[in-house]
């Protein structure tokens, strides 16, 4: 199967064929099935119709092309079953799409030795926007635990490996610890210590650690607290600024303009979870708004019901979010 992995695929259609029997069982559900798969190919585009002689496909190619797939199972599982039912279209649906990103939407990416298997489309759809974008400015906007991260410092290392980029710079914001005190070195945010941990764990997690060693001696990968950002130039640059609901204002406007030419900057973090000591506004959400309208940047907004990381931390994210909105309730 090809599934196409433009970041912005041409619209294309498909007819897919169905036995006449499997049609006419299908008729009396057609608008639920449809739109099942519509939603389950989320975020890229697909309209399903049923026509006399099966089904037809049209809108984004990846998705097109899953949605074949996707019927061929549901085909495969009614004829062993004789029957069709929403259960089955669900179950069918899933077993495609787990199979689909377990092996024809895996990247084997230079410079990373594993494949990069996404668990979602919408990983599909940020991936291919961080490969194949010629956009400055991308943003991956979010919960916690849909793989914003990974994929960020994946595509990085990749790109440099293929000589695109010169260097990986990645960094984060410095968040005040309980019990902390501000003080000029804190504010400053030039010191290393283990808030930058998590970058660690991601690159041991793509790359084994004397790569990284060696990445970093190259003057290939450079993990640097936000600080020692201000006053430079990143030239040739692809840089993955991590957490950036948790910059100040001030603190973002000095990061984004540090791009210099040929360089890329990756922007990822959840606006739901700000950190910032007092009222002080998310300097994530401030440039989001700025760019409203424009097409400075690229913006790939994931949704709860896309964590990968725990189903438990999906479910407890939809909970805070309701809380946010009012809509928990009470037990009784």
């Amino acid at each position: 199967m090809d599934f196409t992995r433009e970041m912005a695929p041409p619209a294309c259609s498909r007819d897919i064929p169905l036995p006449s029997p499997l049609v006419e069982r299908l008729a009396a559900g057609r608008e639920s099935m449809a739109r099942y798969l519509e939603t389950s190919l989320r975020p890229y585009n697909v309209q399903i119709t049923l026509e006399p002689s099966g089904l037809r496909a049209v809108g984004d190619a990846l998705a097109v092309n899953l949605a074949a797939t996707i019927v061929e199972k549901i085909v495969e599982m009614a004829q062993a079953a004789n029957a069709i039912h929403h259960n089955l279209v669900a179950e069918a649906t899933s077993a495609a799409l787990e199979n689909a990103l377990k092996f024809e939407l895996a990247y084997r990416l230079k410079g990373i030795n594993q494949a990069v298997r996404p668990l979602s489309l919408s990983q599909v759809a940020f991936m291919n926007a961080l490969l194949y974008s010629e956009r400055s400015l991308l943003f991956g906007v979010g919960p916690t635990g849909t793989g914003k991260t990974h994929l960020a410092i994946a595509a990085g290392l990749s790109l440099v490996a293929e000589g695109r980029f010169k260097s990986l710079v990645i960094t984060r914001p410095r968040v005040l610890l309980e019990g902390e005190t501000m003080t000029p070195a804190l504010r400053a945010e030039t010191a290393y210590d283990e808030q930058l941990t998590p970058i660690d764990d991601e690159l041991r997690h793509l790359v084994s650690p004397h790569e990284v060693q060696r990445l970093t001696e190259q003057g290939l990968l450079e993990i640097t607290p936000l600080g020692r950002m201000r006053g430079r130039t990143f030239n040739d640059s692809y840089i993955v600024v991590d957490e950036a609901q948790n910059m100040t204002v001030g603190k973002m406007r000095m990061a984004v303009t540090r791009m210099g030419r040929n360089s890329r900057m990756v922007l990822t973090g959840d606006p739901a979870q700000v950190d910032l000591v007092g009222d002080q506004v998310s300097g994530l959400t401030h440039l989001l708004q700025l760019i409203a309208g424009t097409d400075l940047a690229w913006v790939h907004r994931f949704e709860t019901d896309q964590i990968i990381r725990n189903p438990v931390v999906a479910q407890l994210e939809a909970l805070y979010s309701s809380a946010a909105h009012g809509q928990v309730r009470t037990a009784s």
